[in-house]
């Protein structure tokens, strides 16, 4: 098992092992940023919450009335309407609102007001500060400020949904107890690949991820030699990495039984090769798992690129942030403890996801769906385990965007203009 990267040591063997993985056709990537990196570190920060009370479980995409402000209207300064005031700060019917205005006139202090806007974020209210107010900035994760300054005006239903999403993950990861503790647990991401030439993709995913302890345990199975030199690119990745090989003609259940033995983390969660994931998005199912209760975790499968049609689309496939199954199998995360105690992933060669969560269930335990963003499922019609048509995703899509879109997944910036 490799070391992640540490400044001034090793810079020969990290060389010689980029250079292998190199040919092997894998960039190394850089270690990932720190959750902390923004103002969570201040030495003064808003009160935290509780994130079992205050998360946005059963968020709807579906907002029922337009701009409400916190408090009077006249209040609001030009450029920051609302229709209508909402004094009850109930988060349930908050989140109802396109939006809801804030400005300091409708708290007693700054502190009481960071606090409660850390709450009401982190419940999947979309807020609008409308004012310049340093003391507030001081208190708030700098990423949730930010977010909280843009104007969401015009937002359509699907920006709406993608800035609450960013507004809440700020919220819950740097203002709630939970994260503040440091629970943060170890995190293994499994990933069972037959196909080299996919390798790239899932390992830059790892790669750029946030959640600050994580490990990736890669089961390559198929032709040998194909996966030549595999073992050097553990060097190259920034946490942690282990290589398990498994016979060609090994079914993916005892596959991926193999890499989850090999694992050390307490939670497991298992990636695709072929799709692509967000820099947030261990930290989205680990939250999830926490705030819902859930024993199996996962995201639906609501941004699909169509790599044949060259579209990338939105589909209403259930909604998120509830408790729900057919979760998308290349997003599951479950607790080792669990897993063990349903007896692992069935042995059998497809449709292992279906399978484990056919398990759970049977097992007594809860399957929790969080959102989609920071994920988008691809096909390019070679071997998939769900046989689903490009046109079965185009008859149920909202949105079509042409080419690789990454953006209305909101991952904009993060996986480049092309497909990686």
């Amino acid at each position: 098992m490799s070391k992640p990267y540490q400044d001034g040591e090793g810079a020969a063997t990290r060389r010689r092992t980029a250079e292998t993985a190199a040919a092997f056709g894998l960039r190394p990537a850089s270690p990932s940023r720190s959750p902390a990196a923004s103002a969570r570190a201040a030495a003064e920060t808003a009160a935290a919450f509780d994130l079992r009370r205050f998360n946005p479980v059963q968020w709807s995409c579906d907002a029922s009335f337009g701009a409400g402000a916190l408090g009077p209207l006249d209040l609001l300064p030009p450029g920051a309407p609302a229709a209508r005031v909402e004094r009850r700060r109930n988060p349930l019917r908050l989140r109802r609102y396109h939006h809801v205005v804030d400005v300091k006139a409708y708290h007693e202090d700054a502190a009481s007001r960071a606090g409660e806007l850390a709450r009401l974020a982190a419940a999947g209210v979309v807020i609008h500060v409308a004012d310049d107010d340093d003391r507030l900035r001081a208190l708030l994760d700098s990423d949730l400020h930010r977010f909280m300054s843009a104007h969401p005006g015009a937002f359509d239903a699907g920006e709406r949904e993608l800035h609450s999403i960013r507004m809440r993950r700020a919220a819950l990861q740097a203002h709630s107890s939970w994260s503040r503790g440091k629970n943060a647990p170890p995190v293994s991401v499994v990933v069972a690949s037959k196909r080299p030439e996919m390798l790239p993709r899932v390992l830059d995913a790892v790669a750029r991820q946030t959640y600050p302890r994580l490990e990736l345990v890669l089961a390559v199975h198929g032709d040998a030699k194909g996966f030549d030199g595999i073992e050097a690119t553990r060097e190259a990745m920034p946490v942690p990495t282990t290589v398990v090989r498994a016979h060609r003609d090994e079914p993916l259940g005892a596959v991926l039984n193999a890499a989850c033995a090999a694992a050390s983390g307490t939670l497991l969660t298992k990636m695709d090769d072929d799709d692509v994931y967000g820099a947030d998005h261990v930290w989205d199912l680990v939250l999830a798992r926490v705030y819902a209760g859930a024993t199996l975790v996962g995201k639906v499968a609501q941004f699909v690129h169509l790599s044949d049609a060259e579209l990338t689309v939105h589909v209403r496939r259930g909604q998120g942030e509830s408790f729900r199954r057919e979760l998308a199998g290349g997003t599951l995360l479950i607790a080792r403890s669990d897993l063990e105690r349903i007896g692992g992933w069935r042995n059998v060669p497809r449709a292992v996801d279906g399978a484990l969560e056919e398990d759970v269930v049977r097992a007594g335990g809860v399957v929790y769906a969080t959102h989609g963003a920071g994920f988008v499922l691809v096909r390019h019609g070679r071997s998939h385990t769900w046989g689903a048509s490009d046109a079965f995703f185009l008859e149920l899509a909202d949105r079509i965007a042409p080419g690789w879109a990454p953006a209305i997944a909101g991952m904009d910036g993060e996986c480049g203009a092309r497909l990686p």
